[in-house]
């Protein structure tokens, strides 16, 4: 089916995603929102996210890409938010690996060749998969703010509490990084 076509059902799916964005909203607390919460959220509107990706072009000037007359459409916004919290959940995973690696570099910090291993090992996760995460997400009261490109009036943010050991883990990552020999800058020296 093209998706320039309207589906026979698209109020009923229009109406489900005004309550998934309802929900969403209900659940912050204090202003916060917690993954778990968000979690639970992602797995109930499963199938709505299916729906919404495949439509979220309907209208499109362009048939079957996006535009500027489809980017505030429901179905656009709700796929666009929905992986932007998938990726929200992706990265919180790593809080409990985070613990332990910064556990295992407790032991290692006045032995070099350990360190430098310790860093080869974390290099992907500190220098490119939650790089963005240091420089964006970030704020500088110490909140959480996942970037969410054309939906910031959505005020998603997590308390920097919830992220504690990767937010110490970034720290500490880049700290040591950016000067060591392990980071490609100073490899060529």
């Amino acid at each position: 089916m093209s998706t320039s076509t309207s589906h026979p059902i698209k109020a009923i799916y229009r109406r489900e995603i005004q309550e998934a964005f309802e929900l969403l909203e209900s659940l912050k607390k204090d202003g916060f929102y917690n993954v778990p919460k968000i979690t639970w959220w992602i797995l109930k509107y499963e199938e709505l996210n299916e729906y919404s990706w495949n439509h979220r072009h309907v209208g499109s000037c362009i048939d079957g890409m996006g535009c500027c007359c489809t980017d505030k459409n429901p179905e656009s916004k709700f796929s666009f938010l929905y992986s932007a919290l998938e990726e929200v959940v992706d990265l919180y995973q790593h809080e409990k690996y985070f613990k332990e690696e910064l556990s295992v570099l407790e032991k290692l910090k006045d032995d070099h060749p350990a360190l430098m291993q310790w860093l080869k090992k974390n290099e992907k996760l500190g220098s490119e998969e939650f790089l963005l995460f240091w420089i964006e997400w970030l704020e500088e009261e110490h909140t959480v703010v996942p970037f969410l490109f054309g939906l910031n009036d959505l005020g998603i943010k997590f308390r920097s509490e919830d992220w504690k050991n990767t937010i110490e883990f970034c720290e500490v990552f880049n700290e040591i990084y950016r000067t060591s020999d392990v980071c490609p800058k100073h490899k060529d020296k």
